[in-house]
């Protein structure tokens, strides 16, 4: 909760740490995020400061997103501006939402100057605005229409605050004491919220808790500067819904588990980065759901169009026993008949009736049923293949799925996308990112036996290609799942671990709902990958089948 109560400490927290701070790198790995890496007494520590309209902060970040190829233009400006300066001090404007970090630097004729970053955390109008003697050298955005008219951010400009709101400063003693006697009986958190500068509606909560009730304006005013300037640091990341966020001090108006941190920065880089990982996920997750959803549908209906066109010349051998009637019958038809009625010599000569093209001789309609014949049977011999491959690739694509939604990490989605690809069902991108490392597999110590179980095709290839032909091998049986194997190094395998180990493949499967889930098991000599087949596509032999309840084993995960 990046509200000014929760600024004001976090920057007085980060002027401990990084004054006399040294930058030694400057990076933008996307629009919304300024990386600087700081050398100080505390070593090494990257500084981020986020314009980003969800996650706007400024603090400490462990765990850094990768550079693109190509600098932006603010970077480049930092970089020029930014590099070897030392940190002289960093602040709160005022009790506004906007940090101050004070630079020492040097200009291009080695003098000494003062360049100034001003951090702007205001949700969507989050900016990062770096100055020299009051003049803007440059902004990290700029300023949408409605602020553009009140407030040029251009470079070369003066600079200048954004319009305070109408309430009171905590440092304005004589204005917070005329709001508390302005107090008319409203909600607590409510009046705090609307009358007084810097407090997020949670903060204008835990405020009211413990501000109210007051006797006078004075105490009133006296307990709420106690408890804004002086609270007790106890960083924490709490709550559930809405109020899930990063707390400086232990709210007591918030509930949920409290995870508790020595800095308020290592509480708000382990709370964002969460987030913006889980959103990365649910982005990355719901786009190849998206993808490959859209690939089914495209699928089912080219399956239904195949069906009907087999369904349509499924009578083809009786167009071919009309012709063949119709040939043998040659000397009772006349020519000009619109039906004819035969008997059938295949079927105990019972009649059957034939339309006629009255303009055609007999001869002439027994060769119209055969070429009528010979079409639907030529159809026949395309589209049931055809159709064939269509259900293969659909049952592909359903496997495909089952990873997506079991997929734990965005890292994971890497393979599945490379599976996509290297079986012709997506393009691949114009510009590929080269794998550096595979995925990690789900790896168990179950009663001191090795099980490994893949997480989607590609490895399920890889896990079952490298096993060890005396390894065990698992597989639902008429349901996708993973490839799970147990590393038996020669030796038997109790069946206590085999039914873990299929209670494992059972839960990462599309039965994971179910119970007496069949699993089939055999040695890795025994399974087999078909030549061209898909990811993850084997056949087995020599099987037993074991019947398991679905069970994740947590507590076997190494």
């Amino acid at each position: 909760m990046q509200d000014a109560f929760t600024l004001y400490h976090t920057a007085a927290e980060l002027d401990g740490i990084l004054r006399g701070a040294k930058i030694n790198r400057v990076s933008q790995p996307d629009k919304d995020d300024v990386y600087l890496l700081t050398y100080s007494k505390v070593g090494s520590r990257t500084l981020v400061l986020s314009a980003n309209a969800e996650n706007c902060r400024v603090g400490f970040i462990s765990k850094e997103k990768p550079n693109p190829k190509v600098a932006p233009n603010f970077c480049m400006l930092l970089r020029k501006h930014l590099l070897g300066a030392t940190i002289e001090k960093i602040e709160l404007v005022g009790f506004e939402r906007i940090v101050r970090i004070t630079f020492a630097c040097k200009n291009d004729f080695r003098e000494n100057v003062v360049k100034i970053m001003y951090c702007e955390i205001m949700g969507k109008y989050s900016n990062l605005i770096l100055t020299e003697n009051g003049v803007i050298l440059g902004c990290l955005k700029n300023a949408p229409l409605d602020v553009a008219t009140t407030r040029v951010t251009l470079s070369g400009a003066k600079y200048a605050l954004p319009k305070p709101q109408d309430k009171a400063d905590i440092f304005d003693d004589e204005g917070l004491k005329e709001r508390f006697l302005s107090y008319s009986g409203e909600e607590p958190p409510k009046f705090l919220f609307e009358n007084i500068k810097g407090l997020a509606y949670p903060s204008a909560a835990e405020a009211a808790s413990v501000v109210f009730p007051f006797e006078s304006a004075e105490e009133g005013v006296k307990k709420l500067k106690e408890f804004i300037l002086n609270p007790e640091i106890r960083p924490n990341v709490c709550g559930e819904g809405k109020l899930k966020d990063v707390y400086i001090t232990d709210y007591k108006t918030v509930g949920g588990e409290k995870k508790f941190y020595d800095l308020i920065s290592d509480a708000t880089d382990d709370f964002y980065t969460k987030k913006e990982s889980d959103k990365a996920f649910a982005l990355k997750q719901k786009g190849l759901f998206d993808k490959v959803n859209g690939l089914i549908k495209k699928l089912g209906k080219k399956l239904q169009g195949e069906s009907e066109k087999i369904l349509a010349a499924s009578d083809s051998e009786t167009l071919r026993l009309k012709g063949e009637l119709i040939t043998a019958n040659l000397w009772k038809l006349k020519g000009g008949e619109s039906e004819c009625v035969l008997e059938n010599y295949y079927d105990e000569n019972k009649p059957v009736k034939i339309a006629l093209d009255k303009n055609l001789s007999p001869n002439q309609n027994a060769q119209r049923y055969f070429k009528k014949y010979a079409k639907e049977k030529r159809t026949l011999e395309i589209i049931i293949p055809q159709k064939e491959q269509t259900e293969r690739e659909l049952t592909y694509l359903q496997s495909v799925l089952l990873e997506i939604g079991q997929a734990a990490y965005i890292s994971d989605f890497d393979d599945i996308e490379e599976e996509l690809i290297s079986s012709g069902i997506t393009p691949p991108p114009k510009f590929r990112k080269k794998r550096t490392e595979e995925t990690p597999y789900r790896v168990y110590n179950v009663f001191g036996y090795t099980v490994k179980c893949g997480k989607n095709n590609v490895q399920n290839d890889r896990l079952t290609g490298r096993a060890f032909k005396d390894d065990l091998w698992l597989h639902t049986k008429n349901y996708h799942s993973a490839h799970v194997i147990i590393e038996t190094k020669g030796e038997g395998i109790p069946d206590n671990v085999i039914e873990a180990a299929a209670e494992i493949c059972a839960y990462f499967s599309d039965a994971k709902d179910g119970a007496k889930v069949p699993v089939d098991y055999t040695f890795k000599k025994f399974v087999k990958k078909p030549p061209q087949a898909k990811p993850g596509a084997v056949i087995y032999t020599d099987y037993k089948t074991a019947y398991v309840n679905p069970d994740r084993h947590e507590e076997f995960k190494v």
